[in-house]
């Protein structure tokens, strides 16, 4: 809990992951259930759900009545597409301190986020690149991270799954995940790799066994993975794949995942990506790759030594737990705003 003065905050995002049932989008957990388990006063604005209701007009009307009713001290958005005017931002901006949570700044920066930064009291980009390029001209800029909700810890949890790759399986990974699913064993569940994971309310056993004809199964809902089953995954997996290229091909990104994980008691086998080694020591808080044989090496290696994998999933637990909590990225960023000290 944050010893703190308490706050009023909005978020607005959106609670269902791409709309699916049965599954939460995870910057629900983030910026709405994270700050209110330090003690905020969070009120939730699914945005997405009142556009597929009553259509996007509507939707930002709502938004800014909310905000003129509810006196709150900030608000939080994490935005997906159009879905807030520019228009609309300016006059919330006048209303309350307004912060714009970006990500996939990487390849979004120039075609989306660069056209609203200047509409949010604050911006908060995930890129350092973008950041640095940008600061100069945007006083509003800020840089932080994603990191850990805390919820689901792992550390001590029974590691029954040697590896494992838990999410959607698209572009570039279907062709890693099926090298490793053959060298090494590597499991996979997720939209895409035709798989449903049982979890808690299954009642099956999991199945054991990948080959790598199930990563081109075709994709069905059921094979959508809830938040709360992705972090059990992580927490009985010895060694977790983390691919960093992203969606759309075109650059190494660091991934949410790779500070969600960070209590999973998990060894993070990652794709060297740029900053990466600003978060997480290579070789000792996680273990880098740059190619599949590589990856496999080093794979194995770690299945065989227990004691060099607990080393190195320790380290990382620890470095997580001491600077890449949800709650140190909110405590900072509210304090930029003068709204904490």
């Amino acid at each position: 809990m944050s010893s703190r003065r308490p706050l009023r905050i909005l978020t607005a995002t959106f609670y269902r992951y791409y709309g699916r049932p049965n599954t939460v989008e995870p910057q629900y957990y983030y910026l709405c259930k994270v700050p209110e388990a330090m003690g905020h006063e969070v009120d939730f604005f699914d945005y997405r759900a009142i556009v597929a209701e009553q259509g996007q007009g509507a939707m930002r009307s709502q938004f800014l009545d909310k905000l003129r009713r509810g006196r709150y001290d900030a608000a939080f958005i994490a935005t997906y597409e159009d879905d807030f005017d520019r228009e609309t931002l300016d006059e919330a901006k006048r209303l309350t301190s307004t912060f714009g949570w970006n990500s996939d700044d990487e390849w979004r920066w120039d075609s989306y986020s660069s056209r609203y930064v200047d509409d949010y009291t604050f911006m908060v980009t995930n890129d350092p690149g973008v950041y640095d390029a940008n600061k100069p001209r945007h006083e509003n800029l800020l840089r932080y991270q994603w990191a850990c909700t805390g919820f689901w810890d792992g550390v001590d949890s029974r590691k029954d799954i040697d590896c494992s790759f838990a999410g959607q399986v698209y572009g570039k990974r279907k062709q890693q995940i099926a090298y490793l699913a053959l060298r090494t064993g590597l499991e996979t569940w997720g939209l895409g790799s035709g798989r449903r994971w049982p979890g808690r309310r299954g009642g099956r056993v999991l199945r054991r066994g990948t080959s790598a004809a199930l990563i081109y199964l075709p994709s069905r809902g059921r094979d959508v993975i809830a938040f709360d089953d992705i972090n059990a995954i992580w927490n009985r997996s010895r060694i977790s794949f983390t691919p960093l290229d992203s969606s759309e091909g075109s650059a190494r990104q660091i991934k949410s995942r790779v500070f969600d994980m960070g209590l999973s008691g998990s060894l993070m086998l990652a794709h060297r990506a740029p900053h990466l080694d600003e978060y997480y020591e290579p070789d000792r808080e996680y273990v880098p790759f740059e190619t599949l044989p590589e990856a496999a090496e080093k794979l194995r290696f770690y299945l065989a030594h227990e004691q060099a994998r607990l080393k190195v999933a320790r380290a990382y637990a620890e470095r997580t737990r001491k600077e890449h909590m949800w709650s140190h990225r909110i405590d900072d960023v509210l304090a930029q705003a003068g709204l904490q000290s």
